[in-house]
């Protein structure tokens, strides 16, 4: 198990709290909203350091290069940095499931996201060969049954469902590799919270028990069983297992629209806000490798806000329901 000391991390801290500060507010994402022009809310994203130079109509390319960059920014902190790789696995299966759904269609071009472990270009041969290096070891075994399942069923989510599995249990694995108490408390309430969302999202369109079995993901905080045996009897239940866990202060305001068929953007909002929760239990470490990681985290956050911002105000939405989307920022 790799550890580190504290005072590893004295000069990367001290970068990180400055880049901090420079992190989007709520009331700065607000602002975006309620821009009167697309232009002056593209504005607020750009002071904060986000698609300087790069036009409007390309901020999701700006989006995709200001994490990319961040990423390589806090790698060059540290000699070792498996423990900042994981939080890019995520975008490593997004490019497989790209991949397989690809193959399964015909298609030879598939455009694939430049922000994951694995470099694009190592990904699209090693999964061409199906011979694997790179590619983190349980999402690679995924790929095969993903792939098989397709075939079989010729249902696209079963591919979603087996390759998002791997990618938590890989990100566990490879977490615990790190002496970081932090970390494994993150990517453990990950789990928890995508175990979550599926038995409620499940619950709400009425699948099978046995589908639900097949879609959770061992190894959160949140015993696997229990979660199955709430989902079998029924909403009521969910709702009490969350009540009686540590996210139950979070998802409370959700629980009542839930019992009544209703609450799903709510309820997914405060999901992510249980994230949030676990970034903001070190805020106030002076320094540490838990601040790499926290920082890494919540530009992850600010992009998917910025993100949502920007596609809502592009496609007409209402201010009001755009706020409504907004999760808790750790700035």
């Amino acid at each position: 198990m790799v550890k580190f000391k504290d005072t590893d991390f004295l000069h990367a801290s001290s970068r990180i709290k400055s880049l901090e500060r420079k992190l989007l507010t709520h009331r700065q994402l607000i602002q975006m909203i309620e821009a009167p022009t697309l232009d002056e809310a593209w504005k607020i994203a750009n002071d904060a350091g986000i698609g300087v130079g790069i036009p409007l109509e390309q901020y999701e390319r700006a989006l995709s290069e200001n994490l990319a960059q961040t990423y390589d920014f806090l790698k060059s902190l540290s000699k070792e940095h498996g423990f900042l790789d994981l939080l890019r696995y995520e975008y490593d299966a997004l490019n497989l499931k790209l991949l397989i759904k690809a193959q399964a269609m015909n298609r030879e071009q598939v455009e694939l996201v430049e922000m994951g472990s694995v470099p694009v270009s190592v990904l699209r041969e090693e999964f061409r060969l199906q011979k694997y290096e790179q590619t983190p070891c349980l999402l690679a075994e995924a790929v095969a049954e993903a792939t098989d399942a397709l075939a079989r069923t010729g249902d696209p989510q079963w591919v979603d469902v087996i390759v998002d599995k791997a990618m938590l249990a890989a990100m566990l694995q490879k977490a615990m590799e790190y002496k970081i108490p932090f970390l494994h408390k993150l990517i453990k309430t990950k789990i928890d919270i995508a175990n979550l969302r599926s038995v409620v999202r499940i619950q709400r369109i009425g699948k099978e028990l046995d589908f639900v079995k097949r879609v959770l993901v061992p190894g959160g905080h949140l015993d696997v069983g229990a979660l199955a045996d709430a989902f079998a009897r029924g909403m009521d239940s969910i709702i009490a297992l969350m009540q009686g866990s540590d996210y139950g202060p979070i998802l409370e305001p959700a629980f009542d629209a839930l019992r009544g068929g209703k609450g799903l953007t709510q309820f997914e909002r405060l999901c992510d806000d249980c994230i949030t929760n676990v970034l903001n239990s070190v805020r106030l470490i002076p320094f540490g490798v838990e601040l790499l990681i926290v920082y890494a985290a919540a530009k992850e956050a600010e992009i998917k806000a910025v993100r949502i911002v920007m596609a809502s105000r592009l496609a007409g939405v209402a201010p009001d329901l755009i706020k409504e989307r907004l999760r808790e920022t750790y700035a």
